[in-house]
């Protein structure tokens, strides 16, 4: 429950700093206006015709220029807008919920929470001072819960059986602790395949609003077709811009389970001897008794036979 809490926070947090970057990314510039030009004599000149011309093909007909966060974030005018909204919201969402899943990550996958220090110098120990018995090696398994832990405990159950079937039980957990470590870098990889395929049809649905406009204003409105047709490509770069580093910190985070449960493997393979030792040991005491349960049978024969004799006596007389 603490840990749903936490990332619910973390997930807030992230969605807070997301929205105060864009604000503070967003700002239309400043468009200084022209003054004219004076001369030495105070007097203005007039521009000449050919001056006019040029600046009137210049400025455009609002005589305002919008930055791309204005064109984004204002409130939508007409269905095209609505539905790149409706992306932008969508694509907004991945982004937060990608960076909380690897904010998270980041922070948890470490070497210390897999393969602590304390648990590889106690076991370096208790091998060098000859006292690998079950109970030491129980001691050990049971003071954490960090996949190293959890594995030498699978071992630990099986201790004194076959050693073959001990290898097994500590390649299964390893298989077990390995899935649930990908599994939670799993969401990053989804985020990464699903948002290039949201962009790709925000940019679909807004070129076919950018065309359908086009067509009711006629050919003479290119610069609304080209304003719905860059407005829509944006989705398809957000969604990009989204997948490529999900994929690259999955792949990272991936990586980086799999060496770490190398070094485990390096780690628990000191233990081998030790268990095979066990084996042994159970295989002798079983092998003591089994003899001692036949001695004992056999006695137990040998007073029989030779009681018969005398009770064959007794029963002539």
């Amino acid at each position: 429950m603490q840990n749903k809490l936490a990332f619910v926070r973390l997930t807030a947090w992230t969605g807070i700093l997301l929205v105060i970057l864009a604000l503070i990314a967003n700002g239309p510039p400043s468009i200084q206006a022209q003054e004219p030009k004076v001369d030495k004599t105070g007097i203005e000149d007039e521009p000449d015709e050919a001056n006019e011309a040029e600046e009137e093909e210049a400025v455009p007909e609002s005589a305002t220029l919008e930055s791309l966060g204005n064109m984004i974030f204002k409130w939508p005018e007409n269905t095209s807008e609505w539905f790149s909204i409706f992306f932008y919201l969508g694509l907004a969402a991945f982004s937060i919920y990608a960076a909380t899943v690897a904010i998270e990550r980041l922070i948890n996958l470490k070497r210390a929470n897999i393969l602590p220090v304390e648990f590889e110098q106690s076991l370096k120990t208790l091998i060098s001072s000859q006292q690998d018995s079950k109970d030491q090696f129980s001691r050990l398994a049971n003071a954490g819960d960090s996949p190293a832990h959890l594995i030498l405990q699978s071992a630990v159950k099986r201790a004194g059986r076959a050693l073959p079937e001990v290898e097994k039980s500590m390649e299964d957990a390893a298989v077990r602790e390995i899935t649930s470590l990908q599994a939670k870098n799993r969401p990053l990889s989804v985020v990464g395949s699903t948002a290039p395929l949201v962009g790709l049809l925000g940019t679909v649905v807004g070129m076919i609003f950018a065309f359908q406009i086009s067509s009711q204003e006629g050919l003479g409105k290119a610069e609304l077709l080209a304003k719905g047709i860059y407005l829509a490509l944006l989705t398809t770069a957000g969604g990009l811009t989204i997948a490529i580093p999900c994929l690259l910190l999955v792949a990272m985070l991936n990586g980086r389970v799999d060496r770490y449960f190398r070094e485990i493997d390096i780690c628990l393979l000191q233990t081998i001897p030790s268990f095979t030792r066990m084996e042994f040991q159970v295989d002798s005491g079983q092998r003591e008794s089994r003899s001692v349960s036949a001695n004992a049978k056999a006695n137990t024969e040998t007073v029989e036979y030779a009681a018969s004799p005398s009770e064959l006596v007794g029963a002539e007389s």
